[in-house]
């Protein structure tokens, strides 16, 4: 099941119709834009998440949201997946679209649990803040200043 929207960029649309369109069928679906409800469903029932992007990306948001639903992630070792998928554990990175389609035959063997739990340890909100006020902190400490004083 594909969900999601098409940009409606000329090259964007040209590749759905001509490389996704001709593979659709029964097994195959593509259902379009989802509201958030419907996508935590989607997500949480998934045997994995691919992201097939090349671009090396600095967060994945997509790919900790998948974790936090339980859904193991397959993807590209690009950018800040790396960080966000404990290889082996939440997910299994690759190299190239061959290793893509044999890691997806492979993630039934990680634990939906284990991937709620690195979700809830790495990316919870208050840990998030804790770790930003500590850079912030230390930012300050360096250019002489105390936590809280203004510049």
């Amino acid at each position: 099941m594909i969900a999601g929207k098409v940009f409606p960029y000329p090259a964007h649309l040209e590749y759905f119709e001509r490389a996704l369109k001709p593979r659709l069928g029964s097994m195959h679906r593509y259902i379009g834009p989802v509201r958030a409800e419907k996508k935590h469903r989607i997500r949480a029932a998934a045997r994995c998440l691919i992201v097939a992007s090349l671009v090396p990306e600095t967060s994945s948001l997509v790919a900790m949201e998948a974790l936090a639903a339980g859904t193991p992630v397959v993807a590209f070792a690009k950018g800040a997946l790396p960080e966000v998928i404990d290889h082996g554990k939440t997910g299994l990175l690759v190299s190239d679209e061959d290793e893509m389609a044999a890691a997806v035959e492979q993630v039934d063997r990680l634990s939906p649990q284990a991937c709620r739990a690195a979700a809830r340890e790495r990316f919870d909100v208050r840990q998030m803040i804790d770790r930003y006020f500590a850079v912030y902190e230390k930012i300050a400490q360096l250019h002489g200043r105390r936590p809280g004083e203004a510049a």
